[in-house]
C-alpha cells in the first residue's frame, strides 16, 4: 500500500476526484486538498506537511495546472524530495497534450489524455504504486444495514438544522431593523464572524452591538482607557450579553483550533 498526494489545478478537480476514489478502491492512500485542508488551517503548511508524508506525488498536468503558480511551487517541494532521496518520487500524469515541465522531461508519464484509455493508464499507475490490499467488500447485509444507520443519522441532523432555523428565526423576531442591517454589514465585513453575529449580536441604548464592535472596542479601551460602548453597555445592562458573545467566540476559536 502507498500513500500519494494528488498535485492539481482547481479546474481538474473532477478528474482528480475521480482518480482519487479509484485509487482508494485499489487500497492506496489518496492526500487531496479538499478532504484535508480544514478552514484555518495555513494552506503551506498543510500542502507542506502533505507533500512531506507521502510516498509518491502525483503531477496532474493539464493545460492549466502547467500555468498555476501554486502546481509549480508543489512540484518544487516534490522535485526536492526526489532529489535528497535519490529515489521516484513524482508521477507525471498527462490529462492534456503539453509539454512536460522541468525535471520531468524524459519521465515517464501515465497518460491520461484519451478517456478511452483510462483503465489502462490507471493500471500501469497502480503497478507503479505496488501491491496493496483493497478494502473488504460488504454483503448486502452490510450495506443494508449501513444504509439504515447513515439515513438515522441524516434524519438527526436535519432535525438538529430545523431546530437550529427555528432558534435563528425566533431570535431575528426580537431584533430592530437597524440590528438586523448591522449583523449583515458585520458578516460580510467578516464572514468568519457570522454564526457568533447571528446569534449573540445584541443592542445597548440602540446601539447595536457585532463581534466586530465588541472586539474593536475592547482594543481600544486598551489602547485609550475608555469607549462609547463602555457606557452604553453600563447603562443598558447589557455587559452579560456582552460577556456571553466573547464566551461564545472563545469557544468557537478552541474548537477550531482543536479540529
Amino acid at each position: 500500500m502507498s500513500s500519494v498526494f494528488l498535485c492539481h489545478s482547481h479546474k481538474d478537480k473532477p478528474f482528480t476526484r475521480k482518480l482519487a476514489a479509484d485509487l482508494r478502491h485499489a487500497g492506496h492512500i489518496v492526500w487531496i486538498d479538499e478532504a484535508e485542508i480544514l478552514v484555518g488551517d495555513s494552506l503551506v503548511e498543510k500542502i507542506r506537511e502533505g507533500i512531506d508524508g507521502v510516498d509518491f506525488v502525483a503531477a496532474i498536468l493539464s493545460f492549466t495546472s502547467i500555468d498555476s503558480e501554486w502546481v509549480k511551487k508543489e512540484l518544487d517541494l516534490a522535485s526536492n524530495r526526489e532529489i535528497d532521496e535519490k529515489r521516484v518520487v513524482v508521477l507525471p500524469i498527462l490529462l492534456d497534450d503539453v509539454e512536460l515541465p522541468g525535471f520531468l522531461k524524459g519521465k515517464c508519464y501515465a497518460d491520461f489524455k484519451e478517456e478511452s484509455q483510462y483503465l489502462n493508464s490507471l493500471s500501469a499507475l497502480l503497478k507503479r504504486l505496488g501491491p496493496s490490499t483493497p478494502p473488504p467488500k460488504l454483503s448486502t447485509e452490510d450495506l443494508a444495514v449501513l444504509k439504515k444507520k447513515l439515513d438515522a443519522a441524516k434524519a438527526i441532523a436535519q432535525q438538529h438544522a430545523r431546530e437550529l432555523d427555528r432558534q435563528k428565526r425566533l431570535i431575528s423576531l426580537n431584533r430592530s431593523p437597524k440590528l438586523e442591517a448591522a449583523i449583515e454589514q458585520a458578516n460580510e465585513n467578516n464572514p468568519e464572524h457570522k454564526l457568533i453575529n447571528e446569534t449573540y449580536a445584541f443592542e445597548a441604548l440602540n446601539l447595536p452591538v457585532t463581534l466586530g464592535y465588541l472586539l474593536w472596542s475592547i482594543a481600544k479601551s486598551e489602547r485609550r482607557g475608555s469607549c462609547p460602548l463602555e457606557l452604553s453597555l453600563s447603562i443598558d445592562k447589557k455587559w452579560d450579553q456582552a460577556e456571553l458573545m466573547l464566551e461564545a467566540y472563545s469557544d468557537y476559536i478552541g474548537s477550531a483550533e482543536e479540529s
